[in-house]
């Protein structure tokens, strides 16, 4: 039997694009939004559409969305998101996540929803906002945008 030579360099790039394309499609993956930063996109978009396992985007967000002005017209940027344990910025803050300056936020950390968490949004003057319910997921724009309001700052 005999090999063919173009084969063994066709073989070697098609594994090599698999393995470049599960590492791109991995939980595994570090993915945080930060202050000022711009590496986000699909503003007001469900996040958790791609950002999951076997999804096209980079690392699996547990929580993820965008944060517009008051009016809900354009982004409000580098706001701060926090789940807490208990209403009204009670209890403790399970977990801290700034927005980019695209206005969205989203984090690939382990975040333990519990039997519920309370989040909030601070701007950069210092007023926060509180979500009076319980979320169980960091789905963000699965709701906001859709059937509630969008996220948004004093």
């Amino acid at each position: 039997m005999k090999i063919r030579m173009w084969l063994v360099p066709f073989s070697l790039s098609v594994a090599l694009l698999l393995i470049n394309s599960c590492e791109k499609r991995g939980c595994g993956t570090t993915n945080i939004s930060k202050t000022n930063g711009h590496e986000s996109h699909n503003m007001g978009e469900n996040c958790m559409n791609c950002h999951k396992s076997g999804g096209e985007g980079k690392g699996c967000f547990l929580a993820a969305g965008t944060v517009y002005n008051n009016a809900g017209i354009s982004i409000y940027a580098n706001a701060t998101i926090r789940l807490y344990s208990q209403p009204n910025g009670a209890g403790s803050v399970v977990a801290t996540i700034q927005g980019d300056a695209k206005g969205n936020f989203y984090t690939t950390d382990n975040i333990d929803f519990g039997n519920g968490l309370y989040p909030s949004v601070t701007n950069s003057s210092g007023q926060t906002s509180y979500m009076s319910s319980t979320i169980s997921t960091g789905a963000c724009s699965s709701c906001h945008g859709v059937s509630q309001a969008k996220i948004s700052t004093l």
